[in-house]
């Protein structure tokens, strides 16, 4: 099979109309690698890795943006540190260096060792925010928060939204959201969500549900933790999306009377820790369920406080390709309409998802976002959305694997809401997952990011690819892309 660079996008895809309404597909403005490891290479650690990035973009100015990934990859959970990079001129430049404080390894008074998950968010003035989660060897983790007060050029030590130092509770899967709504009652709220890994006494799986904590003072102080699934819900993942009104509603992977006694991140860690083997398969999903895990959503119409069911999204998920660490669900809200959107990998690995709502409960019957084929597989999927443009960040990889198994990074559009996508554009080089970070499988890590406004979409993603020096193991680093999503305007009458 030839390289996925070197195929046509037309021989990807075939013959396919032009979108519904509203347009073509964003003009692609830059594009290329946007950091690479800043962080010491410590042992055990994989030199050159960086992997599950994120990206948000300021609602004060389009041209800034913010994007984070993890930075000197150990196999078995973690990283040495958090990486930030940044842009104040719409994607054309990007500055990157450690996020301060987090790890021994990137400065401060810090004592935790290895640093996984960042997320960034924005809240409405122009601050910036990034959650990270931190662990050591031993049972002790907790999310940190940084916060930034000139557009990610800078970020101040960080202050813990929530710590466990028992063995019976194991903070992982960390997610953050700014409440940005001038409409709501909780604008500039800042909500940390997460997924306490829980063991019982006999250090059986006791559940692992989701939480959340808050903070109305810039990320100073955080409430009480607050349950936000079943208290003992097998569960991960939470998805948080703030409406115009101040509704939240937390998407999240249910895995029903399943679950793992830890999350994927500290579980091979602990795993040696404890002389024991990590429960954990080479799988974002914790613990394997026996039967499929639905995508389900909870929802609070008072800051977080309490929470009711929503409604199932999907029982349609599935894992990603054989041989990867990956996949898990995206969602967020279009902060115009405050229509809803969750993309996913379905149990068919050929097609990648898309479902919408008005209200968190009742979901969409979803849309195959890509052109699938029998030839290619979808790996982590990422939904943006403003304004009615909808726009899915993919990739997708070979499945024959007689010659090495590639990949390559896909951006899918819609100006309809989310009803029809357009054609895929192709963005970046071909990936060689030969080199890529390895965590119990190929890792580009469980996630990818985007973010849109009404003139700029952001994506970002990792690619690997052969090393400069030859003999060495990994060369992964940070590509991002950036578009013109502001709807093309009308050929001027002659």
């Amino acid at each position: 099979m030839l390289a996925l660079a070197v195929i046509p996008t037309v021989l990807l895809w075939g013959a396919v109309p032009a979108l519904a309404s509203g347009g073509g597909p964003p003009a692609v403005l830059n594009v290329g690698q946007i950091g690479s490891q800043d962080v010491p290479v410590l042992p055990g650690s994989e030199a050159d890795t960086l992997v599950e990035p994120d990206v948000a973009v300021s609602p004060v100015s389009s041209d800034i943006a913010v994007a984070a990934s993890h930075d000197g990859r150990y196999p078995d959970g973690g990283a040495v540190g958090v990486e930030y990079t940044w842009t104040h001129d719409g994607g054309r430049t990007w500055h990157h260096q450690p996020l301060p404080g987090v790890t021994k390894a990137t400065g401060g008074p810090s004592t935790w060792e290895r640093a996984s998950d960042p997320i960034v968010a924005f809240a409405p003035g122009g601050s910036v925010y990034i959650s990270t989660l931190v662990f050591n060897s031993g049972c002790d983790s907790a999310v940190l928060v940084s916060r930034s007060a000139d557009g990610g050029q800078t970020f101040a030590a960080p202050v813990e939204a929530h710590r466990s130092a028992t063995c019976a509770v194991s903070d992982d899967k960390n997610v953050l959201v700014v409440d940005t709504s001038a409409t709501s009652p909780h604008r500039g709220r800042v909500y940390q969500f997460w997924t306490p890994f829980l063991t019982d006494v006999f250090s059986h799986p006791d559940g692992s549900p989701q939480a959340v904590v808050w903070s109305d003072d810039g990320g100073r102080t955080w409430s009480s933790p607050v349950n936000v699934s079943a208290p003992h819900a097998n569960s991960q993942d939470s998805q948080p999306m703030v409406q115009p009104d101040g509704t939240v509603v937390d998407a999240y992977i249910d895995f029903g009377g399943n679950g793992s006694a830890e999350g994927p991140e500290a579980a091979g860690l602990r795993g040696a820790a404890r002389h024991a083997a990590p429960t954990t398969p080479s799988s974002p999903f914790g613990g394997a369920a026996a039967a499929p895990p639905v995508v389900t959503t909870m929802i609070s119409k008072d800051g977080g406080s309490t929470w009711t069911p929503g409604g199932s999204v999907t029982k349609d998920l599935g894992g990603g390709p054989p041989g990867f660490r990956c996949c898990l669900i995206s969602a967020t809200v279009d902060p115009v309409s405050g229509r809803l959107f969750a993309t996913w990998n379905s149990a068919d690995p050929t097609k990648v998802k898309l479902a919408s709502s008005a209200d968190g409960s009742t979901w969409s019957a979803p849309v195959v976002v890509n052109r699938p084929t029998s030839s290619l597989l979808g790996v982590n999927s990422d939904v943006s959305a403003n304004a009615g443009t909808v726009s899915v960040s993919f990739g997708l990889t070979n499945v024959d694997t007689t010659t090495g198994r590639f990949g390559r990074q896909f951006v899918a559009t819609s100006r309809d809401g989310g009803a029809h996508f357009g054609v895929p554009v192709a963005v970046g080089p071909q990936i060689d997952y030969a080199y890529a970070a390895q965590a119990r499988g190929i890792f580009p890590g469980d996630y990818i990011g985007s973010a849109m406004s009404k003139t700029r979409l952001y994506a970002v993603w990792v690619v690997s690819s052969a090393p400069a020096k030859p003999g060495v193991t990994h060369h992964q680093v940070l590509f991002g892309a950036t578009f013109d999503t502001a709807p093309a305007r009308p050929a001027a009458a002659s």
